[in-house]
């Protein structure tokens, strides 16, 4: 027990320390005519958010400023990982699981098995899946396919040997012969997931990869480990390690993970942010969720996810997503001037 409340002590601050690390780093400006987030009632109620540890600190501060905007209000937040999320979904536990990933098309098919219909899906903000190394480490560059044989068994990319020493990928003098000790999250990540399905091509990982049970705990076996290399989001980049540049093809253009290339594309290994609601169509949303999807959407929102390390969402995708809320939000407010009147 001990154990556990030590590690959640030292996860914590290291979630400060980021977050200060990230306040002193150059951040992408919001579009201005992102809607500011205006409550159009006093909401009550209780909620369940689960999932995705990568996504907890941020959905908290969410939640955190939604509770001073609403008093009454109560949401209770669970970040063990995508997939505990989901499966919380799939039991009626939850009524949001948040997933650092997309859902494939057989938990969709299980979800409308259980619930008779599709679930919402609601981007919230965009990510990167960084590649860490040691500050000291003098790598360049990496390519998909190197890191396909430095992590995945199969090596479905095509290279004809692993990448098991750092002098395989160009390093040189006391680097040459060291090996290289690799660093990942459990299976129960998105993180995870999505290294599997866009790095490894669906294959699996080496064994002797040290699993990590949350983002933060791979940087902080990186920052002990000088010939280590590991994969979490951007959003845990912390000045004792630095994200490696990537190349989609081996040659090709090494990529870093910055505002410009993950919005246009150009850096390989970005992603959504996801929440997946239970919302039965045609019918009007919770108002307490429908106020959670609000603010997140929101210039406030959207400014915290900047102030955690990720990207936000483009204008049009976000007046896009708002779309399907529109008619909810119409009646809250027209409800609220109503009895503003009375």
């Amino acid at each position: 027990m001990r154990n556990v409340v030590v590690r959640g002590l030292l996860i914590c601050i290291f979630v400060l320390i980021a977050q200060s690390n990230a306040s002193g780093q150059l951040k992408p400006e919001l579009d201005g005519k992102i809607p500011a987030y205006q409550p159009l009632v006093q909401i009550n109620g209780q909620l369940q958010i689960a999932g995705s540890d990568t996504m907890r600190p941020l959905i908290q501060a969410w939640a955190d400023d939604l509770k001073r905007r609403h008093p009454a209000m109560k949401v209770t937040v669970k970040g063990e990982g995508s997939e505990t999320g989901l499966a919380a979904l799939l039991e009626h536990q939850t009524e949001i699981a948040a997933m650092s990933r997309r859902m494939n098309a057989s938990e969709i098919a299980e979800f409308v098995k259980e619930y008779g219909y599709e679930p919402t899906e609601v981007p919230v903000a965009i990510d990167a899946l960084a590649i860490f190394v040691h500050q000291d480490n003098p790598i360049t560059g990496l390519s998909l396919d190197e890191l396909d044989s430095m992590f995945c068994r199969e090596r479905r990319r095509g290279l004809d040997h692993p990448v098991n020493s750092w002098g395989l990928v160009g390093l040189t003098d006391e680097w040459f012969d060291a090996p290289i000790r690799i660093y990942g999250r459990d299976g129960k990540s998105g993180t995870s997931y999505f290294f599997r399905e866009e790095v490894c091509k669906g294959g699996t990982f080496f064994p002797h990869m040290v699993r990590g049970h949350g983002p933060a705990s791979v940087v902080m076996d990186l920052i002990k480990d000088q010939k280590g290399i590991g994969f979490s989001g951007i959003g845990y980049r912390i000045s004792m390690i630095k994200p490696v540049p990537i190349a989609s093809v081996k040659g090709g253009r090494y990529v870093e993970p910055s505002f410009q290339s993950v919005m246009d594309g150009s850096y390989p290994l970005r992603r959504n942010l996801y929440l997946y609601v239970a919302r039965p169509p045609k019918t009007d949303s919770d108002p307490i969720l429908r106020e959670l999807v609000r603010f997140a959407l929101s210039a406030q929102g959207q400014q915290m996810a900047v102030d955690h390390g990720y990207f936000p969402l483009s204008l049009p995708d976000i007046a896009r997503v708002l779309s399907k809320w529109a008619a909810p939000v119409r009646a809250a407010a027209i409800d609220g001037q109503a009895k503003l009147r009375d």
